[in-house]
């Protein structure tokens, strides 16, 4: 009894220690793996329906479903045309350029294989997971060279579906890697931080012949990271992929971001200012405007997630905010960025949560949705006002920066510091009785430009009148 009892305790203690092992090496890999959404969002319906694929999948994830396969004969298409083009430029037939370009992912299967979570490539062997890969990297690679919002047909498609399409390739489950992608466009043509770019864009790097300035220290995982990175930084938008130089690791790509944005925020708001506890007591757009508080658009760097700004004047307030437009698209993009940064190994610091924390504490239903319109801080294509408002609430119930007291920073959300410092600023301007009776009075006998004018005129009326009594009792 006694011996059986050992033999149990002694496999526990190593399943604990095979766990510790586990978790080290798992730790080493710097670079986020290609992953499912996690899993309790994947369990919330209403969220997950936004992160599957509707027309075309990259990568194992969803590959075979049966729902795709119109897809998989563009990608099919698209290689094909990608590996002529390819022997062209290398002087060799197609199917030397096949091989060649199939070979490349074959010598680095073992390799790739260590950037896909576990669960993702189980089920795949390495002969056809290396032509999964083969055919899907080429297949993007052509369609972000040729993408063309006012051509369509350069790849075959009609617009509608190049635009479901484009909205596939940002999808989470749908990534490739970037180290795989630079390993096929490899004496391409045009290098992979162009084709980021024209992809982004919509071809119009491409139709403008832009050229496509490089940025130190970035190498993003995947077309979505990328994307994300438009909104920390986007006068540095732009990629680096260096040919003879070796590029830094994705850590340490992570931690100049990090150190960037960090010098944005003691820049702004000063290492000495300290954060109190206190309760908002204002609820939206709406209640902030009786106080006199203005939306104004910030149309510096406009898309930055950080670009927000309070200024609190005698009668009035002025909150900056950054400008924003949403369309179909908007719903996928925003919820595949959120779930990103919720995956386990994905070293960032909540920058797109801890952006949509802040809006949504300001939106609360459609006629806030309606102040920022009309401020010029929304263009919304998305449908009504009500649609977008509801965008806005449904995030909120899903982000993990709102589980966190609102009013408390904590160095694990990086623009935490500097929403909670506008959001005291703006709680200051509120609560005082003064500007708020001021502001007040303001809206309710000069929210007009006749009640100014009908002020004015009684104004020089009381002053002509006094001039004209005083002249009478004190004649000259």
């Amino acid at each position: 009894m006694a011996e059986n009892l050992d033999s149990l305790l002694h496999k526990r203690f190593a399943q604990l220690k095979e766990a510790h092992q586990r978790f080290d090496q798992n730790n080493q890999i710097k670079i986020p793996k290609i992953q499912r959404v996690p899993k309790f969002l994947r369990q919330n319906e209403r969220f997950y329906k936004y992160c599957s694929p509707k027309i075309i999948s990259f990568g194992p994830i969803h590959h075979g479903n049966e729902n795709l396969k119109v897809g998989e004969q563009y990608k099919l298409l698209w290689t094909s045309i990608f590996v002529a083009e390819y022997g062209k430029i290398i002087d060799q037939d197609a199917n030397e350029a096949c091989r060649l370009l199939h070979k490349k992912i074959e010598d680095n299967i073992e390799k790739l294989k260590n950037m896909f979570t576990d669960d993702v490539i189980e089920g795949y062997n390495d002969n056809y997971l290396t032509w999964m890969l083969f055919v899907d990297g080429c297949a993007l690679l052509y369609f972000m060279e040729n993408v063309n919002d006012q051509c369509p047909e350069q790849l075959n498609l009609k617009f509608d579906q190049l635009m479901y399409m484009w909205r596939d390739i940002k999808l989470l489950e749908n990534q490739l890697p970037t180290e795989m992608l630079e390993i096929l466009c490899k004496d391409w043509r045009n290098h992979l931080g162009f084709l980021f770019e024209n992809y982004h864009c919509l071809g119009e790097c491409k139709r403008i012949q832009m050229v496509v300035v490089p940025m130190e220290n970035s190498k993003p995982t995947h077309i979505l990271d990328s994307s994300r990175s438009i909104y920390l930084f986007p006068f540095l938008n732009n990629f680096n992929f260096e040919e003879n130089n070796q590029m830094e690791t994705q850590s340490k790509g992570n931690e100049h971001n990090s150190m960037r944005i960090n010098a944005l925020l003691n820049q702004e708001v000063g290492d000495e200012q300290e954060v109190d506890s206190n309760w908002n007591t204002y609820k939206s757009i709406r209640d902030l405007k009786t106080v006199g508080i203005q939306v104004i658009a910030n149309k510096t760097d406009e898309w930055r997630w950080s670009n927000i700004s309070f200024k609190s004047n005698w009668f009035s307030g002025e909150l900056r905010l950054p400008v924003f437009c949403f369309n179909d698209v908007t719903p996928y993009f925003f919820r595949n960025l959120i779930a990103y940064e919720m995956c386990p190994d994905v070293r960032y610091n909540y920058e797109c949560c801890s952006f949509f924390t802040f809006m949504d504490s300001l939106v609360d239903n459609a006629e806030d949705v309606k102040e920022l319109r009309s401020a010029g801080v929304f263009q919304n294509l998305l449908g009504s006002d009500e649609d977008l408002a509801k965008l806005f609430n449904e995030l909120g119930d899903d982000l993990p920066t709102k589980m966190y007291c609102n009013t408390s920073y904590t160095n694990a959300v990086a623009y935490s510091k500097k929403y909670i410092l506008i959001k005291r600023q703006i709680e200051k301007h509120y609560i005082n009785k003064w500007k708020t009776w001021l502001a007040q009075a303001y809206n309710t006998h000069f929210n007009t430009p006749w009640a100014m004018i009908a002020f004015l005129a009684a104004s020089l009326a009381l002053v002509l009148t006094f001039i004209q009594t005083w002249f009478a009792i004190y004649p000259k």
